[in-house]
């Protein structure tokens, strides 16, 4: 089981040509990207499950940030495709509101501190309800985020797992930066 961020689902689809999201996908360095469609590839083709919430905000934000695209579907939605298409995903049941225009997943207060970005607590809250439906806690698998480099340490404490796909040069550069 995985939940993999949007960032690794737009970084290899922007290694295909016809992609629109090459633009605005990161990393932008071409070989990065070619590390994150590695990954991707391995996982489309391999028995591992996907987990995605059963309120559809996991899938909302694939579809908002890989929009249609008339020429070719994007890879990562081609991947999610593949794994409905095999049932290879695991919908886990989260809380979720309406607050200032977003929906967004609901968290105790004690994780809400430790996950800043509204938009991210939707995968810890799908990791915990992983944990307490499977008895395993699913990687979050991501690429060019460094929020979840940053936040990593505090979330690992409450049992999260994370796989990076960058190198951690990458990541603290990141940091580094003003």
């Amino acid at each position: 089981m995985h939940l993999i961020d949007t960032n690794v689902m737009m970084a290899a689809s922007a290694v295909h040509e016809l992609s629109a999201v090459a633009t605005r996908a990161m990393p932008q360095e071409i070989p990065l990207r070619e590390i994150v469609f590695d990954w991707l590839t391995q996982f489309d083709q391999s028995d591992s499950r996907i987990v995605l919430d059963d309120v559809g905000l996991i899938q909302d934000e694939y579809e908002r940030n890989l929009p249609f695209n008339w020429q070719e579907q994007e890879y990562g939605l081609q991947v999610l495709q593949s794994k409905l298409d095999r049932s290879q995903v695991d919908f886990v049941p989260i809380d979720a509101v309406q607050a200032n225009g977003e929906h967004i997943a609901v968290l105790a207060p004690q994780h809400e501190r430790l996950v800043p970005d509204r938009e991210d607590r939707k995968w810890v809250a799908c990791a915990l309800a992983a944990n307490v439906l499977h008895g395993a806690t699913p990687p979050i698998v991501y690429g060019a985020e460094s929020d979840w480099y940053v936040a990593e340490k505090g979330l690992m404490a409450i049992g999260l797992q994370f796989i990076r796909l960058l190198p951690d040069t990458w990541y603290q550069a990141k940091v580094a930066a003003p």
